[in-house]
């Protein structure tokens, strides 16, 4: 009897063995219902999608700022930026690991809740606690390290009371407490991030090497290397001149101002090393005898070469602090690359979109003005979405740029004023744009209304006060071309027509008679003057592949402009 039991039970036994095996390996493929970690459900989810859903539960939480406290005083951290991340397979694998464990086993088929496994950059924390000592400890100051001249002067730190970040790193490196909104730390002897050994060490090691003798940077053996008119010899004096001592995270550092660095060695080593990259971009000649005539020209974008400056300054530093190196260093060059690299036919500049001129009447000063400020606008580039300003465009209006006194209007009265006329480049430009369908930014109407300008459509500018703007909203860049000669201001807009526009002047109303002022005094102008207030509106409409866009709606209220007679 028991002989024939035998096999059965050998045969039963082995087939719970195989069961069971089957049960621990499901187990590793998807999770039981009630399974989380730290509180992140991932109930039925396989391995894969459990990862998932602890980097992102697990990675949020520690994205929220916690509270750390010190005995009274507290600060906040992110643990996401200190340096805490979530492991999250080794989490997940709490619950999918191999096991033939049936405790294990009975626990994870009934659903049950592990801790996530975090991971802490003791570096990281260390530098966020030592940024918060300001305000978890008391009395405690780092070393500072500075130049007088050549020589780096020391100044001691102190020793307070308070957060002990050591204590603390360690604790929180063993364990953290994950879901905790308030963390209380190691409270102690509060050690500052630059300490005064830390402070001498650099002394010795960077700054004392670094400004003991000259450094050389040579272009010999480089691509350059004809070019160079001799080498640049870095003195200690130059050198210091050029460091700037830094503590970032509590580490004392010595970096060279790159620009700066880079200035002096070209200085040295003359102009011929570098080749300047070229943007590709757009001209159009502006010389009034041609400018009519004058169609945009088209540059392509071209690579230069020069030194790279992060480069030199890094290889400059390792020179000066390895004291087993030489003190020579090679110019690194590199290839320059342009900024804008945009091939022709994408820019859209393919025929005018709008133009508009502005009759004047040949004047000492103002003559000068308009050319000026035409031959400052000719030429600018407006990308889709950028807004155009003639005030920017105009640049600094002062004698050193070229331009001069001429009549404006100011509080009514008739007098010279620096950049006298640039109104009516700004008139132009306004119109111009109007015309193309720019969307009108800002524009100021003068107070009077001169013939010489479509009435509702002109625009004053006071720099600094008044502009005239408009924004570029096509998906094409726009060539603004502009000249003065002729008795006329010229401004033409190149692009690809996008917009259908209709402009309509309404009728004059409200007019309002003008009466001679009489006025006496040094300051009195007497002026001819003469000319009716009124009202007109102005609408503008804009279509685009059938849509039609908001009214453009421009009413203006002129006032008389009275005659002036000086007794």
């Amino acid at each position: 009897m028991r002989t024939a039991l035998r096999p059965l039970l050998v045969s039963l036994g082995a087939a719970l063995l195989i069961a069971w095996a089957g049960l621990a390996w499901a187990t590793t493929r998807s999770l039981a219902p009630g399974s989380a970690v730290s509180g992140v459900d991932v109930s039925g989810l396989t391995r894969a999608e459990a990862i998932t859903a602890v980097e992102e539960g697990i990675g949020a939480a520690l994205d929220q700022p916690v509270t750390l406290t010190v005995d009274d005083a507290s600060d906040q951290l992110v643990p996401a930026q200190a340096g805490v991340s979530v492991d999250a397979a080794a989490s997940v694998d709490r619950l999918t690991g191999p096991t033939l464990n049936p405790i294990t086993l009975i626990r994870r088929l009934l659903g049950t809740t592990v801790d996530a496994v975090t991971r802490v950059d003791t570096r990281a924390l260390t530098a966020a606690l030592n940024a918060r000592l300001d305000t978890l400890a008391s009395g405690t100051a780092d070393a500072v390290v500075t130049l007088e001249g050549t020589t780096p002067v020391l100044t001691p730190g102190s020793v307070g009371t308070g957060l002990d970040v050591g204590s603390s790193v360690t604790a929180l490196s063993a364990h953290w407490p994950l879901g905790e909104t308030t963390i209380a730390l190691a409270t102690g002897t509060a050690t500052p991030a630059v300490t005064d050994a830390d402070a001498q060490d650099f002394i010795d090691t960077v700054l004392t090497p670094l400004l003991s003798a000259d450094i050389t940077v040579t272009a010999t053996g480089t691509s350059a290397a004809n070019t160079a008119a001799d080498d640049a010899v870095l003195t200690p004096t130059t050198l210091a001149s050029l460091t700037s001592i830094t503590a970032p995270d509590g580490q004392l550092t010595a970096t060279l101002d790159a620009d700066a660095l880079h200035d002096v060695v070209v200085a040295a080593l003359g102009e011929g090393i570098e080749t300047p990259a070229v943007d590709a971009t757009w001209t159009i000649d502006g010389t009034p005898e041609v400018a009519a005539d004058a169609t945009p020209v088209y540059h392509p974008a071209a690579t230069g070469t020069g030194i790279d400056r992060a480069a030199l300054a890094d290889a400059v530093l390792a020179a000066g602090t390895d004291t087993t190196a030489t003190r020579t260093v090679t110019a690194p060059i590199t290839e320059l690359k342009p900024q804008t690299t945009t091939p022709q036919e994408e820019w859209g500049i393919t025929e005018v979109i709008g133009e508009f001129s502005t009759p004047y009447v040949s004047q000492y000063g103002r003559d000068q003005n308009l050319q000026r400020g035409t031959e400052m606008i000719n030429g600018t580039l407006v990308a889709p979405g950028e807004t155009f300003s003639t005030e920017a465009a105009l640049g600094p209006v002062d004698l050193e740029h070229g331009y001069t006194y001429a009549g404006v209007v100011t509080d009514g009265q008739h007098t010279d004023a620096m950049g006298g006329g640039l109104s009516q480049v700004g008139t132009t430009v306004f119109n111009a744009g109007f015309e193309a369908g720019m969307d009108d930014v800002e524009h100021w109407p003068h107070t009077y209304w001169f013939t010489r300008y479509p009435a509702g459509r002109e625009a004053t500018i006071w720099t600094g006060v008044k502009d005239v703007k408009w924004r570029n909203s096509t998906p094409y860049a726009v060539l603004v071309q502009a000249w003065a000669g002729d008795g006329e201001v010229h401004v033409r807009l190149w692009s690809t027509p996008y917009y259908e526009v209709t402009i309509t002047e309404g009728e004059h109303t409200n007019y309002r008679a003008y009466a001679t002022v009489y006025s006496s005094g040094p300051g009195c102008e007497p002026y001819g003057g003469g000319t009716q207030g009124f009202d007109v509106t102005v609408t503008r409409t804009r279509v685009h592949d059938g849509e039609h866009l908001p009214d453009d709606v421009l009413t203006t209220a002129y006032d008389s402009d009275n005659p002036v007679v000086c007794r």
